[in-house]
Parts: C-alpha cells; sequence; structure tokens
C-alpha cells in the first residue's frame, strides 16, 4: 500500500467506528462508479497541465497587476466576461 493510502486509513481509525462504516461506504461508492479511472486519469492531466503552466500564468497575472495599477483595465462582472 502507498503512503498515501496508509496516512488515509490512519486517519480514518481514528473516527468512532459507525464514522468510519460510512467513509467506508462513501469510498466504494466512489471507487464503482462509471468512469472513475477516467475521471482520475483527467484530473491527473489536469495537474500536469497546470504545473506545467505555472510560470505562463505567473507572468499573465504579473501583466494583469501591472496593467490595472496603469489604470488599463476596466472593472467586470462574471457575465461580461
Amino acid at each position: 500500500m502507498i503512503a498515501v493510502m496508509e496516512k488515509l486509513v490512519e486517519m480514518a481509525s481514528r473516527f468512532p467506528e459507525e464514522e468510519q462504516e460510512v467513509m467506508a461506504r462513501y469510498w466504494l461508492q466512489e471507487l464503482t462508479t462509471p468512469n472513475f479511472i477516467e475521471k482520475i486519469k483527467d484530473e491527473l492531466k489536469w495537474e500536469k497541465s497546470f504545473a506545467e503552466s505555472h510560470d505562463l500564468l505567473e507572468a499573465m497575472a504579473d501583466k494583469a497587476l501591472q496593467e490595472a495599477g496603469q489604470g488599463r483595465a476596466e472593472k467586470m462582472g462574471w457575465d461580461e466576461l
């Protein structure tokens, strides 16, 4: 068993048995959900993509802050994006 799974089990063991039962049922339900593996693969792909774009996102954020500081940005609501 990998370390993170051992940690999960160790943390769950601190709860009363009734709560452990609820957790275990929830985890089993999640693991048996259709397309579970595909969802995990998609999540891993997203994490990798996000990690690889950190420098670009940081540069874009710096530029946006600079433009806002120069008065070249306008306030917008979510529906205006």
